[in-house]
């Protein structure tokens, strides 16, 4: 799902919100990702930056005493961050960086990932820039982000339909940006994409992909 906040100023209503749904929706978010996160996340470097880190989902795929360094402007997933991070044993870093403008080093980082973020950031070119700005030759960035169905769909005119209370509601969630297109035209090297869907009661966000990009 896509709750993560990328707002420079946390609504205090929506934030808590989203931090409490993600908490409770955890378990079923890993049981709707699993196959996808536990292939992609293999044989990750020992220091990982992550986009839109939430309340910590992705930190179950990660080896212990992995760093994280988890951007995520919502100031209330922060304690659940740091909670997850003990429970599996992860060595972590919070930042409230937007992703459009992070304060890490040019060519500094092997791995970053996002998961279900790039949806919420109004220019995701902008946060991709700076994704490949901050990797090493080489670097990869993994991820996995819902998208918009084909034209002329059903599942097309749903996510329309519903796109502005789902912005709202989910502070900036678009429904269905081509976020393929814009991995494309980031400047990368080498992106490997798979198109699926992921079938829940959350049907807006269907249709989505996988995959990574090299720098």
């Amino acid at each position: 799902m896509c709750f993560k906040i990328e707002t420079k100023e946390n609504n205090p209503i929506r934030g808590r919100i989203n931090s409490w749904l993600l908490h409770i929706l955890d378990d079923y978010m890993h049981s709707l990702y699993s196959s996808q996160k536990k292939s992609l996340f293999q044989d990750l470097s020992q220091t990982v930056i992550e986009i839109g880190a939430g309340s910590g989902a992705n930190m179950r795929y990660l080896n212990p005493g992995v760093q994280l360094i988890a951007i995520e402007p919502n100031k209330y997933m922060h304690s659940r961050l740091k909670d997850k991070a003990d429970k599996y044993s992860i060595d972590i870093d919070i930042m409230s960086d937007m992703a459009e403008k992070m304060t890490i080093e040019d060519n500094s980082v092997d791995v970053v990932i996002s998961t279900l973020t790039l949806c919420t950031i109004a220019n995701e070119m902008d946060a991709l820039t700076e994704i490949k700005r901050i990797l090493k030759p080489k670097g990869r960035f993994i991820f996995i982000e819902h998208v918009g169905a084909e034209n002329g769909t059903l599942l097309r005119k749903l996510q329309e339909l519903i796109y502005k209370p789902w912005f709202w509601l989910f502070e900036g969630c678009h429904t269905y940006k081509d976020i393929a297109c814009s991995i494309k035209k980031a400047g990368f090297s080498k992106v490997c994409i798979e198109d699926f869907n992921c079938y829940s009661p959350f049907l807006p966000i269907t249709s989505q992909i996988s995959g990574y990009a090299i720098k």
